[in-house]
Order: C-alpha cells, then structure tokens, then sequence
C-alpha cells in the first residue's frame, strides 16, 4: 500500500491532533491560573442571588461567585437572567447589579471607575471618588451619592436619587442632576409621578410562599401600573388601569420592577425594582426532638437554607434560652462534647442583609449520667499493655500517645510527632491516619513524608470520636508503630458567649 497518496490527509490529522493538545494545554493552564493573586483587592461579593460570575482580565472563563468572595481591580462582574449580586467596596461604595448586567472594576489611584457594559447598576458612593462609565458617557459622581444607571438600546438613564452627579461627553459636561432628577442621553425628563412605595430595590423576605406588596403613588393624571420581570418591559406585562394610586397584590418567589404609565403611552415614571425571596427558617434534622443519650458527645445537622451566609448554634439549658452558647458556623453539621444534663438548641440563620435573620424551631434533648462517667473513666485510663504492644522501642510515637484525649477547641490543626532511635537510619515514612467506626476502621488519610513530624489540617476530616495513627518505615516494614486517640470538643454552658454575624473571612 502507498502511504504516499494519503500525505495530505496525513499532514491535515497530524495538525488537528496538535491543535487539539493545544488547546487541552490551554485550558489545563487557564484552570491553574492564578487570577486575583497578588492582585489588590478591592471588596467583596456581599450577597448573591442565584447566578452571578465574576472573570480575570488575564481569563477567558467565567466562574460563578459565592457570598463572602473577593473582588480585585480590573474584574468584571455579571449576572444571568433572574439574578443580581451587590458587590460592596473597601472604600464603603455599594454595587448593586441587575439581571443581565455586567460591570468591570478599575481601581486608578483615588479613583474608582465603574464601566458598565449592559443592563442596570445602583451604586451608593463610598469615600473615594467615584465615576462610572457607560460607552462614550462619564459619569462622576460626589461622596455619599446614590443613583442608578441603566444602559440599553435606548441609550443611557440616570435616577439620582442623593446627592449629584455631574454627566461627561467627549470632555465636555452635559448635565449636572441632583436629588430626584432624571436624565435619558443628557436631557431631564420631568417627573409625572411620585412614586412612594415599594421604595426601589426593596427586598421582601416572607416566611411564606408569598409577599403582599402595597404600591403607592401621587400626581399626575390617572395612570396605569405595569409590572414585568425585566426593567425595560419587553418581557409579558401586567397593567393594571389604578384610580386611587393604591393596588396592592401578592407575589411569588421573583425580582420584578414597576412604573406608571399614562393612558396614551407619552408619560412615563421612573422605574422601581423589588424582590420576593421566601426566607424560611432552618430544618432541623439531629437531635430528634427529646432526645436522651448516653454518650456525651452531640452530633448536630440541620438543611441547608436558600440564602443563608452562615449559622448560629445556640445552646442552653433555658427553654427561653436566658443563658446561650453561641458558635458561628459555616456548615450545616456540627459536634460537641457536653456535660450530663437537659439541654435546648435551635439554629438561627443569616446573611449580610438586614431582616434576613430567621430562628428554627427550639428542640429539647438530654445526656445521662451513669454511663457517661464509665465512658470517661475508660478514656482517662489507657491500657498500659496495649500501650507497648502497638509501639516499637525504635520508633516511639511522642504526639498524640496511645489513650491520649485531645481537646480541637479553637485549634486549627494536630501535629503529629514520632522519634526514631539514633541506631536507625532516617527513612521515609508511611503516615497514615483512621476513623473508627465501631469495630472497624476507615483510612482517611495517607501520606509519605520526610522528617519526624506532619502537621494535619484538614479539619473536615477530624470528627469527634476515635482515631487510629500509624507510622510506619517506607525502607524497613518492621519498623513500624500505632497509636488511638480521641478528640473532644469541649463547651462550657455556664457563661453565654456573644458573637457577631458577618460575611465569612
């Protein structure tokens, strides 16, 4: 066969193979890169409702964001369809961004540059000079102003709604708006009608599937209330023919935005933004309600909450909860160590915005006494002989010893520790660490390491209960030692302990 007549599809094969490891090449090192590394930060993802992303300026690929996630300069932020996310600044300035919207952060000296792409943005204006930049309009605004920008095909809207804002083009100022003022592409627009309720950018967080929303207006002629899920009403719209300038209606789980229009359509109001998040509160799931155990240690688990940035643990031995031991969480399980007695918990959820605080259901649930001090005794008491059977003379284990209790209160890690005698070489060692679970035990770690010590951080994996250690040489199998040990969480009911809710660090 003459390999020559297939050259070309020879030569075509062989460059699609390397264009194809290319680009794997690329994107194995676009996921590897390190993005906001070195970077300055410039604030943080306060809250984020369903899908927000945030890209690199040296990235192709969009990553969604979670509250509490920094930001750096020269990031773009977006939001999908039916999502916002507020952004707030070090220097106190507040970003608030529509669905379907996309800004990028430049931080240039003093100043902070908002460059907006599309959509809609509310910005509050922190200490540092602020402009924000929509296509061939500047927009420059003094401290401790608010007002909203909204780019489209109609061109650029702003809403001051305090202090000034002073409106650039090619140089030259425009307008300059104050409190109140509305401006389509440089030009006032009078105000028709006073809106006064719901104010915009309200948030309603009901404890039921539904929010009654009660919509207020003044002057101007009878008009009509329309109300759609997109700001610029292209999508399906309800209007609503209102004499009394009051209508009031429920609404499900949604963002939705309102105005006042006029009969012949050449009136319009502002247009005002609000949102229905059902803010339940927390499920729980262990301890069963009057619960009674034997076992001192308690393991708690509650479902996680929709908005919820993170939890609080309240436990007392008051039904009214009088006296309460408080620990922020960030997970939705928890274990503590507790002494014999009755006790009371409940699970208090939160976010960084105001009102979104929620308390479940308070569960009762009991230690007993008897068996908890034969449990203790045998803790406190190793066996000597078993001891010495699982340590060898030449590789002593120093930390934690065989029967040892340790207390991960406040601790961010064990350091395990082991000598070797001076008649044996330095080796490489098999470290590997268990979780005993009733009669057996489950590897959860493993590692070789160098030296005569590990430190072990991986705090998800360090339960309460009893584990297994064990040391052994990579050179000689012989040479080899183990070790149980059994970590506590210790909690003292008798002070309460306060402590403040905010954005994860």
């Amino acid at each position: 066969m003459d390999w020559r007549v297939y050259k070309r599809e020879w030569q075509v094969g062989t460059a699609c193979i390397v264009v194809l490891f290319f680009s794997l090449y690329l994107l194995y090192y676009e996921s590897r890169a390190g993005g906001g590394s070195g970077k300055e930060i410039m604030g943080t993802v306060s809250f984020r409702y369903k899908t927000a992303q945030r890209k690199f300026p040296d990235r192709m690929l969009w990553e969604d964001v979670e509250q509490g996630m920094p930001v750096y300069d020269r990031d773009s932020i977006r939001t999908d369809e039916a999502s916002e996310a507020i952004v707030f600044l070090k220097s106190g300035t507040k970003i608030e961004l529509d669905p379907q919207s996309m800004v990028v952060l430049q931080l240039k000296e003093s100043k902070e540059n908002l460059d907006l792409n599309e959509g809609n943005i509310l910005v509050e204006s922190g200490k540092k000079v602020l402009s924000v930049i929509a296509g061939t309009v500047g927009l420059n605004a003094g401290s401790d102003s608010k007002f909203q920008v909204t780019r489209d095909q109609n061109g650029t809207r702003v809403n001051v709604e305090r202090g000034e804002v002073e409106w650039n083009e090619d140089g030259t100022v425009k307008q300059v708006l104050g409190e109140r003022d509305v401006a389509l592409n440089a030009h006032k627009i009078p105000a028709n009608w006073n809106l006064i309720s719901p104010e915009d950018s309200s948030r309603y967080f009901p404890k039921e599937p539904e929010q009654l929303i009660d919509f207020r207006w003044e002057g101007g002629e009878d008009g009509i209330l329309e109300i759609s899920a997109k700001r610029d009403f292209s999508g399906p719209i309800t209007k609503r023919a209102i004499r009394e300038m009051q209508y009031k209606q429920k609404f499900h789980e949604g963002i939705f935005f309102w105005r006042i229009n006029s009969k012949d359509g050449k009136k319009i109001s502002e247009v005002r933004k609000f949102r229905v998040l059902p803010n339940f509160p927390v499920e729980l799931q262990y301890p069963k309600r009057d619960l009674m155990q034997e076992d001192r240690t308690v393991s708690f688990a509650w479902v996680k909450q929709k908005i919820a940035s993170g939890y609080k643990l309240q436990i007392s031995t008051d039904p009214n909860f009088g006296s309460v031991s408080e620990t922020q969480l960030f997970r939705t399980n928890f274990s503590l160590t507790l002494s014999p007695g009755t006790y009371y918990w409940r699970i208090q959820s939160y976010t960084n915005l105001p009102g979104t605080e929620t308390f479940s259901e308070v569960r009762k649930f009991s230690i007993s006494v008897a068996q908890e001090q034969i449990a203790t005794a045998k803790t406190e008491t190793p066996n000597a002989s078993t001891t010495e059977s699982q340590n060898n003379p030449d590789l002593v284990l120093e930390y934690p010893k065989n029967g040892t209790l340790v207390d991960m209160t406040g601790k961010e890690g064990i350091s395990f520790r082991w000598k070797i005698s001076a008649k044996r070489k330095q080796t490489e060692w098999k470290f590997r660490l268990l979780f005993r679970k009733g009669s057996s035990d489950e590897l959860i770690y493993e590692k070789k390491t160098k030296g005569d010590r590990l430190y072990f951080r991986d705090l998800e994996k360090l339960d309460v209960g009893t584990f297994h250690w064990v040391v052994e040489s990579d050179l000689e199998p012989n040479l080899k030692s183990e070790a149980d040990f059994r970590i506590q969480l210790r909690e003292d009911l008798a002070a309460p302990e306060t402590k403040a809710s905010g954005a994860r660090p």
